[in-house]
């Protein structure tokens, strides 16, 4: 599935960092990887992107069995003390960063001082998968649609309330246009994740929320919640009753969010352009297809090139949803 149904534009921006010195295409090509390859999440162990970081470095051990592949989780901080922590390493392609677009899209626009500029100092190999999302409610609440909800938000306005897993995020930013495109008066609460997000919602203290699919399909499944919306033009088999959302439509509930393969810039095109070729041949194994058939992802896998085009176009796409909402950086 491709990431966007918007139309990719632009050429990829030259890198403003050098590679290495002594570190040529050609002698990239033929001496790379030399020593022990850094996967960094910068997500806590046990999440969907830890998840993804661990595949990917389970199919570079693969492709490199004589070189040790770790995976470090640099948590906390907006995801900015593990963008940073790549930055520190040399840009010679022994550090792989999993980057979401609050990493390479968002931070920018919401933090005073990120001591980064996603587009500037990362180079993308890929754009991994996308993270469909969905609109959740009680299982046992009184809502059995979207329409119901939207009705209870026209009926009591500023009552009704919506969670997110964090403030100025992708879902946050989606929604927010949603409210004002439909001139709906609702309150978005913001939670420090998924779990807590949800418990809340089973026991009654929230109306709704919008979550990443994989990370609440057992609450779905158990009947403990209720999806009502999917948040993409796409329909999910197993929940059917789960109404797609038209991506032409902008008063549509839409969330449009991604994770990223990426390396520091200056790392040689030669080496991003091997480990693209390493995640392009691992995505067709069992391994990857059946964890992303688990998580609820959608393979994505665009060439360099166009993920670097890509990312551009979602800063610009994400800096105009953040100018709207009027959120302050902090």
């Amino acid at each position: 599935m491709h990431p966007s149904r918007r139309q990719i534009v632009g050429l990829a921006l030259t890198t403003c960092l050098p590679p290495v010195l002594g570190m040529s295409a050609a002698h990239a090509q033929t001496d790379w990887p030399r020593r022990t390859i850094k996967v960094v999440v910068p997500y806590p162990p046990g999440g969907t992107a830890d998840v993804m970081g661990r595949l990917v470095a389970h199919k570079l051990g693969k492709a490199f069995p004589k070189v040790s592949v770790v995976v470090e989780n640099v948590t906390g901080g907006a995801t900015v003390p593990g963008a940073l922590a790549v930055m520190r390493e040399p840009a010679d392609g022994h550090t792989v960063f999993l980057a979401s677009d609050n990493t390479l899209n968002i931070n920018r626009w919401l933090l005073k001082d990120a001591r980064y500029d996603g587009d500037r100092d990362f180079t993308p190999v890929t754009v991994l998968n996308t993270y469909p999302h969905w609109l959740i409610v009680n299982g046992q609440g009184p809502y059995k649609s979207l329409d119901e909800l939207v009705q209870a938000i026209q009926a009591r306005p500023g009552k009704v309330s919506i969670s997110v897993n964090t403030i100025g995020g992708a879902a946050y930013l989606a929604l927010d246009s949603w409210r004002r495109e439909n001139g709906l008066k609702f309150e978005i609460v913001p939670y420090r994740g998924s779990p807590p997000a949800v418990a809340d919602l089973i026991g009654g203290h929230t109306d709704a929320h919008v979550d990443v699919v994989g990370s609440s399909v057992a609450h779905a499944r158990s009947g403990r919640v209720l999806p009502v919306a999917v948040l993409q033009s796409r329909t999910l088999k197993e929940f059917p009753k789960a109404t797609a959302q038209s991506e032409q439509n902008p008063k549509a509930l839409n969330v449009q969010s991604n994770l990223s393969v990426v390396m520091r810039s200056g790392t040689p095109q030669p080496v991003i352009d091997k480990l693209y070729d390493i995640l392009k041949a691992g995505a067709k194994e069992e391994d990857f297809t059946r964890t992303m058939d688990m998580l609820c992802l959608d393979t994505v896998l665009l060439e360099p090139a166009k993920a670097k085009a890509f990312l551009q176009q979602e800063t610009r796409r994400y800096g105009a949803l953040v100018e709207k909402s009027g959120l302050e950086k902090q």
